[in-house]
């Protein structure tokens, strides 16, 4: 006697045992298909939007994003994608604050170059680099001059990112997929994109064409130019990197780089001061470092033509003032003014006749 039981004698129990009925496997499907066509939408949305005003939307509209919230806030790592790309400028300095207190606007009126300020606080060598590429491939012509600030960073064995301030390279990346990448996150969509739209709308101002800001009233609120904060800050650096290995891989990069720079664009590197004691004892590890980078530096700026080393980073009257800085590698505009006359006298000098 056979006691099997055929698929057709199952009753309605045992048919929804081994799947999913009708209705159930619709919602499902539209559910998935719903939320995947959603994602989508999305995503094109802030592509087409292009909430960091980087220029790869096809809408064209005018290079400009939306002031920071706060004053004196900075969200140089976010703006420069558009500052970078803005025709109405034909020079760049690139660094981190240790070239911030440089002025656009006074090394425009000594030269009559229109200057952009590329800087991102606390960047090392991978962020600028990336900031270098960056503006080089959103120019139709050669830049009259790039500025680049060589400090410590500068010298690693190798090319390397800050650890405590993470950096959008996917916004400075020329792959389409990953700056879509990029973009798929919560902070877009609540923050970024409602600010930009702000701005479109004329409902926030415009954050600073030229990327400048002014960091000496950040610090004085901060408490730094009190006495007992300067003398502490300006004592001994115990803060100093040491690279003793022969290596300077950072400036190898950096001169792989420049290689590609048209021969017409003036390069200024510049080795920014420090305070004295910043400079470490003679003989020592901090001296023996500093040396030889500052041979890789001068390499890198023989090796390509129409490349100048700006060197402040030595002792000096002006790096023995303590009034000149507000702790060893953050000085004050002082400072800052002789050092765009050494730029602007190189621009100038090297201006075509032209021009």
């Amino acid at each position: 006697m056979n006691s099997s039981t055929s698929s057709s004698e199952r009753g309605p129990s045992q048919a929804g045992a081994t799947g999913w009925s009708g209705p159930w496997r619709r919602f499902a499907v539209i559910f998935m298909v719903s939320a995947t066509g959603g994602l989508v939408g999305v995503l094109a949305l802030l592509f087409l939007i292009d909430p960091f005003d980087s220029g790869r939307s096809p809408i064209s509209r005018a290079p400009g994003i939306a002031a920071p919230d706060a004053e004196n806030a900075t969200t140089s790592r976010l703006e420069n994608a558009s500052r970078g790309r803005d025709p109405a400028f034909q020079a760049a300095i690139i660094g981190n604050s240790r070239i911030q207190a440089l002025e656009p606007a006074r090394l425009r009126q000594a030269t009559g170059i229109p200057f952009v300020s590329l800087v991102v606080q606390a960047s090392r060598s991978r962020e600028q680099l990336a900031v270098l590429d960056w503006f080089m491939q959103s120019r139709t012509t050669p830049p009259r001059a790039i500025i680049i600030g060589l400090d410590m960073p500068w010298c690693d064995a190798r090319v390397s990112a800050s650890p405590t301030d993470p950096f959008p390279f996917w916004l400075y990346d020329r792959s389409p997929v990953a700056y879509i990448d990029g973009l798929f996150r919560y902070s877009v969509l609540a923050d970024y994109l409602p600010r930009y739209l702000g701005y479109l709308m004329g409902l926030r101002d415009r954050a600073r064409a030229d990327g400048y800001w002014d960091y000496e009233p950040v610090y004085a609120a901060l408490g730094y130019d009190t006495p007992e904060r300067r003398q502490a800050l300006l004592g001994p650096d115990t803060e100093i990197e040491i690279n003793l290995t022969g290596r300077f891989g950072a400036a190898e990069a950096l001169a792989e780089r420049l290689a590609y720079v048209p021969p017409e664009t003036t390069v200024i590197l510049v080795r920014p001061p420090v305070y004295v004691t910043g400079l470490g004892a003679p003989g020592s590890d901090m001296a023996r470092t500093d040396a030889a980078c500052r041979a890789a530096h001068e390499a890198v700026a023989a090796g390509r033509p129409n490349t100048y080393l700006i060197d402040w980073r030595v002792d000096r009257p002006e790096t023995r003032n303590r009034d000149a800085f507000i702790d060893h590698s953050h000085y004050r505009k002082g400072l800052a003014r002789l050092m765009e006359a050494d730029i602007a006298a190189i621009l100038n000098k090297t201006r075509p006749p032209d021009s």
